[in-house]
């Protein structure tokens, strides 16, 4: 979900000049804080992420006298939950000149990538002042000058003391579009589905092809919820038989406990070795949603004929990911398969390129987004429960919300939300002088696309392309009607190898080796069943790869141009060849 949650401090430290902390009693002649004017106390500097011991935020008081705060309320964005708000103790003053500075603990108000910090006056409705932001800060926000001017983004964080400035005061932060190629097919998005009733807490997708007939998969994070569509051949979408309402994502521990709340899941993903089942991605469990529980489940969709379908394996990653807050870790997942990252990807624990023959069974690895770092995380998955992280990636953008592998281009799309304008970052594995690492191109929406809360997104298979184009995806959160969209995307050149894509950048020590830290590593996971037919110690089945399958060259008979599927691509002149490839469905 987008909304990022952190504990702030019910305990408050007053600090003041240089940092030191000062215990001031009320004085007789201490005022209340009166509820507008110049004299009010200031939201003065906010640290959302990275902070120490965690996140902060600091007051400020302007005037000539000491200010009584108590009973005066701090909200995130979400004034309106109750367990969102920190009322401000007896004894609370902050005199005047002063700074005064609530730690990370025990309250439940949060500060997230996109969030808010708004103090309301002791009736706890009129707001004494407030500051939005759509992303983290690298260093913190903070008013320039201190205590009186806008808010910008500091030269560094002086949390307790006077705001210290960059030279370049910037412009209140809103959602951002960083500087990107344009999208790759038609601007035009329009709703579908627009009969089928979607929860409102919807997130991730992902296309399945099959000659017979593909999938739409969809999950929302509110009650663990599957979707399961059959794709029409104009790209529309229907419920799957069966499927006419979505089925609950169980974790094995919630078997045959129908009251429980279930995970929350954020992503969706298929291995074509594990034909019988889907991958879902959650990044907490519903029924203790301020612990983080970042783990992948396995579900057996052949076999759910009930309204649940309980995980047959889980891995919990928390351990093994970066270590971030509730609510912002899990938003994606995708597997890739290993003929596409062999010899490609830089191997984090050899400081090698990737050789699959190192994770004996794990079939292709799985790619997760974590909220908060905007990282991508690349994961071998044994059928033990165990897990070995093999990559991190670097994405550039304030978040990525969704993840799709494209074969037919061999690139793996990386999709922020609003926050950063709808934006996605194309990793291409492989470097242009032929070492191991990957390269990043910034993508920019569809014109048409709404800039909104989009957290789902996939690209039909190339295999589907009528007319130079095919099907493109969004799932958008926060919304029950119209939330799923569909575009187009340019088809990749048929019987072409993609080539390096044009204006990448390569990612800050993304080529370079680094010291070798041993032999990859298993985490163990708590909790894991072996998948029904896995042996023991094993992966991702015994299936083919994606990249191992059949292919066969058929011949149009006539040569025509096909958009590329970047810019610098276009009108690429195809040969008689037309590429069709067989997928397990």
């Amino acid at each position: 979900m987008q909304a990022q949650r952190m504990n702030l401090a019910a305990a408050v430290a007053l600090m003041i000049g240089g940092g030191a902390v000062l215990a001031v009693p009320a004085p007789a002649n201490a005022t209340e804080l009166p509820v507008s004017g110049s004299g009010d106390v200031v939201i003065n500097e906010i640290e959302s992420s990275g902070g120490q011991p965690g996140d902060w935020l600091e007051l400020f008081n302007p005037s000539t006298k000491a200010i009584d705060l108590e009973g005066y309320v701090l909200t995130d964005n979400s004034p309106e939950d109750p367990t969102h708000r920190y009322t401000v103790p007896a004894g609370t003053v902050v005199a005047a000149g002063a700074h005064l500075v609530i730690e990370d603990g025990e309250s439940d108000l949060g500060l997230g990538g996109a969030d808010s910090v708004r103090l309301f006056g002791t009736d706890g409705t009129t707001v004494v002042d407030e500051y939005s932001w759509s992303r983290h800060a690298a260093t913190t926000y903070g008013r320039c000058p201190d205590g009186t001017g806008e808010f910008a983004r500091t030269a560094v964080a002086t949390k307790g003391s006077a705001n210290v400035c960059a030279d370049a005061p910037t412009e209140t932060p809103g959602p951002t579009n960083p500087e990107s190629e344009p999208w790759p097919g038609s601007p035009a998005a329009s709703p579908i589905a627009s009969g089928v009733t979607l929860a409102e807490d919807m997130s991730g997708l992902d296309y399945q092809y099959s000659p017979e007939g593909s999938t739409l998969w969809a999950v929302e994070n509110g009650t663990g919820g599957l979707y399961r569509f059959d794709v029409a051949a104009d790209g529309g979408v229907t419920p799957a038989q069966g499927w006419e309402t979505p089925k609950r994502v169980r974790f094995q521990a919630d078997a045959g406990q129908p009251d429980a709340a279930g995970p929350d899941t954020e992503g969706v993903t298929f291995s074509p070795g594990r034909p019988d089942s889907v991958f879902v991605g959650a990044e907490r469990d519903n029924s203790a949603k301020s612990t983080n529980r970042n783990t992948i489940l396995e579900v057996d969709v052949r076999a759910a004929t009930g309204a649940d379908v309980v995980a047959t394996t889980e891995w919990d990653l928390t351990e093994s990911l970066p270590a971030v807050e509730a609510n912002t870790g899990i938003e994606a997942i995708e597997w890739v398969a290993d003929s596409e990252l062999d010899g490609k990807l830089l191997d984090e624990n050899t400081g090698t390129p990737y050789d699959s023959a190192n994770y004996p069974g794990a079939n292709g690895l799985f790619f997760v987004a974590v909220e908060e770092t905007a990282g991508v995380y690349a994961y071998a998955l044994f059928d033990d429960g165990s897990a070995a992280r093999v990559a991190t990636l670097e994405s550039g953008l304030g978040g990525v919300m969704a993840l799709d592998y494209d074969e037919s281009t061999q690139t793996l799309w990386g999709m922020c939300d609003n926050g950063c304008g709808g934006t996605s970052a194309l990793f291409h594995f492989g470097t242009t002088d032929g070492s191991a690492g990957y390269t990043v191109t910034l993508i920019a929406r569809p014109a048409g696309l709404p800039d909104t809360n989009n957290e789902g997104f996939t690209i039909a298979a190339n295999e589907t392309c009528t007319n130079g184009t095919r099907a493109a995806y969004w799932l958008e959160d926060g919304v029950q009607t119209d939330a799923l969209k569909q575009g187009s995307i340019a088809c990749a050149p048929v019987g072409t190898p993609p080539s390096e894509t044009p204006g990448a950048t390569e990612t800050p020590g993304g080529t370079e080796t680094p010291a070798p830290t041993g032999s990859p590593v298993a985490t163990d996971t708590q909790g894991a069943t072996p998948s029904p037919g896995g042996a023991a110690g094993g992966g991702q089945g015994s299936g083919t790869e994606t990249g191992a399958k059949d292919e066969a060259l058929a011949t149009t008979g006539a040569a025509h141009l096909v958009p590329g599927m970047l810019a610098g691509l276009a009108a690429l002149t195809l040969g008689a060849l037309a590429l069709t490839r067989r997928r397990d469905a």
